[in-house]
């Protein structure tokens, strides 16, 4: 039993040495693929896109941390049926989420992390195009003759990841799902993303 509690000191003491300092900055750069629906009425199946930005991170106690990115996220839905055509939109949006996390330290490399916390996004661009070749913006009058309504670009939600880090190098995996609709329509579609990407932090 002395043995025991010796080797679980021992354990904690390594695991506190290996923490980041509280109060400590770290930035970074990230990138990777998002795979992102709509919880439409209609039939359609969910789009690729990708995301890239730059992540802060402020370390709060020990393990637990306050993750910022500023991103630009390629997302949308495809094959949605409407009369006789498919449709496809691809908004790009500059999106800010703001996660608190968790950090358990393996070793002096090796981290696992969880995070979660709402993200703001801003759709800028994108286009809606139909499988006879015509497209329109996005955020034109044709286009919301066709979703029944302006597309949204201010967009809230919340999202939550998992990854590990190792010497600085990031893989993190996560899912957002929006509060806010994507148009005035009765079936008050939302858009949700499945996120892969690794990010470099300095």
């Amino acid at each position: 039993m002395k043995k025991l509690f010796v080797i679980a000191v021992m354990a904690i003491a390594c695991l506190t040495v290996s923490a980041q300092e509280a109060g400590s900055f770290r930035f970074g750069v990230t990138g990777g693929g998002n795979l992102s629906t709509a919880n439409l009425e209609a039939s359609h199946s969910s789009k690729f896109g990708f995301h890239a930005g730059l992540v802060a991170e402020y370390n709060i106690y020990e393990y637990l941390y306050i993750n910022a990115m500023a991103k630009y996220s390629m997302r949308g839905v495809k094959d949605v049926a409407f009369m006789e055509y498919k449709l496809e939109w691809n908004p790009g949006y500059v999106e800010v989420p703001i996660h608190v996390g968790y950090r358990y330290s393996a070793s002096d490399e090796l981290k696992l992390f969880v995070d979660a916390g709402p993200y703001f996004a801003y759709a800028v661009s994108g286009k809606i195009k139909a499988n006879d070749g015509s497209d329109a913006d996005l955020f034109s009058d044709t286009a919301a003759r066709v979703l029944g309504g302006d597309y949204k670009r201010f967009e809230f939600g919340l999202g939550g990841a998992v990854g590990v880090e190792y010497s600085g190098l990031q893989l993190r995996i996560g899912y957002d799902f929006a509060f806010t609709k994507i148009c005035d329509v009765s079936n008050s579609a939302k858009n949700s993303n499945f996120y892969f990407g690794l990010a470099y932090m300095f």
